[in-house]
């Protein structure tokens, strides 16, 4: 599980609907490790068409039960009484059934802002680069950002990009002999 708690309140477009005051706290309950695999593919030849992107979130049963039991978590820590004083209670997702709570928790995933491995470094058919972050196929093309991570971190993605950053810069000063 991957949590972070906010203070504000932060909907997602299609639970929006459903009604959010004014003034709140958010406890995101995140998969750290998700199952599901979305896809990027090009929707033209040119530039600026668009990438098609199917993020397929939830789409792996583990992925679907682990989301439930982490709103089951998050509703019974809001509910302690160490927040008693803080909390008025709970207005989303509020008292759904089973079918009802799956659809909100489908509507409700986000990403955590931590898109990756969507070119991922490794030997086997799938894999964009080599370790040396050099492109399959394309001469002179590197990739060094989250993209390139076989599996996403366990946390924020931000160090292990400083790392891939630093070790583009000791590839590409290698091959120029710099």
């Amino acid at each position: 599980m991957f949590h972070c708690q906010v203070e504000f309140p932060v909907p997602s477009a299609e639970n929006a609907s459903l009604g959010v005051p004014s003034h709140g706290w958010t406890m995101f309950a995140g998969l750290a490790h998700p199952e599901s695999r979305g896809r990027v593919t090009l929707s033209g030849p040119r530039v600026n068409d668009a990438p098609i992107v199917q993020p397929n979130t939830l789409s792996d049963p583990a992925d679907l039960r682990g989301a439930l039991e982490n709103i089951r978590f998050v509703r019974e820590l809001g509910a302690q009484a160490s927040f008693k004083g803080l909390v008025k209670g709970e207005s989303l997702p509020g008292k759904l059934d089973a079918k009802s709570l799956e659809n909100y928790a489908r509507n409700a995933a986000v990403t955590y802002w931590h898109q990756s491995c969507t070119a991922k470094m490794g030997r086997d058919a799938m894999s964009v680069v080599d370790g040396k972050l050099r492109v399959y196929g394309v001469e002179g093309l590197r990739i060094a950002d989250a993209s390139i991570m076989p599996h996403v971190t366990s946390g924020n993605t931000m160090a292990p990009c400083v790392v891939i950053g630093e070790r583009a810069v000791e590839e590409i000063r290698a091959s120029h002999g710099i």
